[in-house]
């Protein structure tokens, strides 16, 4: 599904991102509880060490980690608690996806370090669901033939993944919640033969969540700041009742680990599903955006520009290093945004020698700041320089395979005419619906409503 775009600010401006004021100067959906200005905290009280719930959970641990490397699918959905088997259809889905995910990506073997207890658990799809006091094991994950792996490094991934296992003291018994290299939100493995799929899931495109349209008189002469915020701003209201009309309908927020289980494995989606990504990281989306995230259900991908983090200029200010873990901390992912979003990719306008600066060692960066989460999706800085979602393939072929070698799956395109049509065959081309002022709710809920 492609329409026009609504009234945007100018290409100038779009093309600036987020640096400009520096440079310048059928599943079910799980709704959320009630609404919270900040993030609950990412750990709960450490549960007494028994001798019997170690052993209970690290059999446990072990016994899961073991059917995940001979691929016992099947045999793992009893182990697995109620919060992680809502996350997949069925067994049965969850086992086919599986299946094609890991079919010529060979596990040897998967060993577990000591677990730490007392870790509150997130549902990577609904940051309102949790689950209090598991045991968390990280994991070190052995593929039989990694090198054969697409994209490169990937198989190294796997070993950021951890298993988290509940104990019921009750019941004397233990359960999985987090899936560890078999959770739906593990790296993506791109297959070697890849199936064409399409699907219907607009990804919707925010930067700033104010609580009222930028003043001029805050950007100290700086027109230009000005300008690019107020076509940047959502207000928070706005946003509020997108959410909460998304809610109404039960409609799903994935994230884009998901949408590709859903393109390259055929995993099937919940009805009305949709993404929310955030671009360059400000401030606003962590005080205005987040707790409304929280308050319906919703999870969400941030792409933050690693070089402006905790930065303040003028009135643009930025989140800190530790706003962003906790928010990787309870059930929120991220993709990658170049350092400063001030450098265009496209040919001709980006060397090699920049791309390698402003991705791939920002990529790196991300991953160590948010605590080890695989980074494997782009938001591209700058417009799509064609007017159509696939116009310029062939010309910006060489910016994939370079985003490739960085381990790299999939690029998000902010594009002139907004589109919802995702293609398992374009993860380089996956379209945005760019949202602002200029966007009606009864528009944006027009999207989720005909979503897949």
């Amino acid at each position: 599904m492609t329409r026009l775009a609504g009234p945007v600010v100018t290409m100038a401006l779009l093309l600036a991102g987020c640096s400009a004021a520096p440079a310048a100067t059928p599943a079910t959906h799980r709704p959320g509880p009630t609404p919270s200005a900040s993030a609950p905290p990412p750990t709960g009280t450490p549960p007494s060490a028994s001798p019997a719930a170690l052993s209970a959970v690290t059999d446990l641990a072990q016994r899961f980690a073991d059917q995940t490397a001979s691929e016992a699918w099947d045999a793992q959905w009893d182990e697995l608690a109620a919060p992680a088997q809502a996350l997949w259809p069925s067994q049965s889905a969850r086992t086919a996806m599986l299946g094609a995910k890991f079919q010529g990506a060979a596990i040897s073997s998967i060993s577990l370090g000591p677990p730490t207890d007392g870790v509150t658990w997130y549902d990577p799809e609904s940051p309102a669901v949790s689950v209090p006091d598991t045991w968390r094991f990280p994991v070190q994950v052995t593929f039989a033939n990694p090198d054969a792996l697409d994209p490169p490094g990937v198989a190294a991934l796997f070993s950021m993944t951890q298993i988290s296992v509940e104990y019921d003291a009750a019941a004397g018994a233990a359960s999985v919640v987090g899936e560890g290299p078999a959770s739906m939100d593990a790296p993506v493995i791109v297959p070697a033969q890849v199936t064409s799929r399409q699907v219907d899931v607009p990804i919707f495109m925010y930067h700033l969540v104010e609580n009222q349209v930028p003043q001029e008189s805050a950007y100290d002469g700086n027109t230009y700041g000005w300008e690019l915020d107020v076509g940047l701003t959502t207000l928070t209201s706005q946003f509020q009742s997108e959410m909460a009309y998304a809610h109404s309908i039960g409609a799903t927020s994935i994230s884009l680990q998901h949408l590709a289980d859903a393109l390259l494995y055929g995993l099937a989606l919940p009805a009305h599903s949709f993404v929310v990504t955030f671009d360059d990281g400000r401030l606003s989306q962590w005080t205005n955006a987040a707790p409304i995230l929280r308050e319906y259900g919703f999870t969400a991908v941030f792409f933050p520009c690693t070089a402006l983090i905790g930065g303040v200029y003028g009135p643009q200010q930025y989140m800190t290093g530790a706003q962003l873990r906790e928010l990787a901390a309870t059930g929120f992912s991220f993709g990658d945004h170049t350092l400063k979003d001030n450098v265009a990719l496209w040919a001709g306008d980006a060397t090699t020698q920049q791309l390698e600066v402003v991705t791939d060692q920002s990529k790196s960066t991300l991953e160590s700041l948010v605590g080890g989460e695989p980074i494997q999706f782009i938001a591209y800085s700058g417009v799509w320089p064609g007017p159509t979602q696939f116009s310029d393939s062939s010309r910006e072929a060489p910016l994939f395979a370079t985003l490739h070698g960085y381990g790299y799956v999939g690029g998000l395109q902010d594009l002139q005419n907004d589109s919802a049509d995702d293609y398992s065959t374009a993860l380089w081309q996956l379209p945005r619906v760019r949202v602002g002022l200029g966007i009606s709710v009864s528009s944006w809920g027009t999207w989720v409503k005909d979503a897949a």
